[in-house]
């Protein structure tokens, strides 16, 4: 095996690393940069769209701890793209008082814009702990169909 970049002067096994790590980088920069087939991730709750159509997502919350979602990475816009994120309180007894510190949900509405697979992932934070790790997070498989397409 001869590596014309290396000019052969490595051992063979120092030259199927570096094979290895380039076709693994070009994989993976493929993916950041538009490819539509996201990396595997088996915890990931599964959504099907369809192009042109809305979504959601609801994640629990209580904003009156300071934390609330957000995106852990930035989203695939040649398939989703974001549309709101709203917060509701969490649903009170007619005529009842709001109840202090009660929790509610964080709802995440998207749009389908493009045919393909890709994930959406949030972290549960406070936006002004930016060392601190996310106390939870969401994973979220979201395969969007055409179904004009054949």
């Amino acid at each position: 095996m001869r590596c014309t970049p290396c000019r052969g002067a490595y051992p063979q096994a120092v030259m199927k690393m570096h094979h290895l790590l380039t076709l693994t980088l070009v994989g993976l920069a493929g993916w950041a940069f538009g490819e539509t087939t996201p990396p595997a991730a088996p915890d990931a709750k599964p959504i099907d769209a369809i192009v042109g159509k809305e979504f959601t997502i609801s994640l629990d919350a209580n904003r009156t701890t300071g934390y609330g979602w957000q995106l852990a990475k930035p989203l695939v816009e040649t398939v989703v793209k974001s549309v709101a994120n709203t917060y509701q309180q969490a649903a009170q007894a007619a005529g009842a008082t709001p109840r202090v510190g009660a929790g509610g949900k964080e709802v995440w509405t998207f749009k389908a814009v493009g045919q393909g697979s890709t994930l959406i992932e949030f972290k549960y934070v406070r936006p002004w702990e930016k060392d601190t790790p996310p106390v939870k997070t969401a994973i979220y498989r979201v395969v969007v169909k055409n179904p004009e397409a054949k």
